[in-house]
Parts: structure tokens; sequence; C-alpha cells
């Protein structure tokens, strides 16, 4: 499955809690090749997509090179399945997460995405 094309989230945690899914309304995701663009809200941040290969789980860094978190690197793991797309974010650390699982003391970023019908 490619991964070209806009997601919007259908779930999400962060640091092991649920997040509201008013809030999840607002954040989407739009991947063109090795480029992206996340929206949360009236917020955007766009950048570049590393691909790490040979890897599993499968796993990405975002570089931000224009928003709020311009210069920032967060790595990421991802996995397909069922027409979902589900990242796990590593927005505090340097760390790449290994598992698809947020709790209070990693404090990982885990969204579920699926294109707009």
């Amino acid at each position: 499955m490619t991964l070209d094309g806009t997601w919007i989230a259908v779930g999400a945690e962060f640091g092991g809690q649920h997040i509201d899914d008013d809030f999840l309304s607002v954040i989407t995701l739009k991947i063109t090749q090795e480029q992206c663009e996340l929206h949360i809200g009236g917020t955007t941040d766009k950048g570049t997509l590393k691909f790490i290969p040979h890897v599993i789980p499968m796993a990405f860094d975002f570089t931000s090179t224009d928003g709020p978190n311009n210069g920032k690197v967060y790595k990421a793991i991802y996995k397909t399945s069922g027409g979902f797309l589900v990242v796990c974010y590593n927005t505090v650390g340097t760390d790449r997460p290994k598992a698809f699982v947020t709790t209070p003391e990693n404090q990982y970023s885990l969204v579920r995405y699926k294109r707009p019908e």
C-alpha cells in the first residue's frame, strides 16, 4: 500500500491517554512521496520523510522544515493494515519507538489514520 495521499485521524493517544474524538477531527496527514504535511487545527507542519529501509517495524524520520516545529526531527514507526495507517511518533525525545504503545513514561504519540471517504 502506498502512503501517498491524504489521511484523517480516527484514533489517537498520547502518553498512554486517549485523545478526545473532537480533537481528532482536526488532524490530517498529507503525504506526497517524501514530502509531508501534518495539519492540526489551524496549524501546519510541513517537512520531509526519510524512510528507513530494512527495519521491522517499518520506520521513518519526519523533519519539519516549515511550521511551529521547524528544524525538529521526529522518529516514528508505522504499519498499514485494512486500509489504516498507524504511526507511533516520539515527539519529546530522540529514540525511535520500538512498539506501538504509549505510556506516561515514554510520552509517545500514537495516531490511527484512514483515507477520507
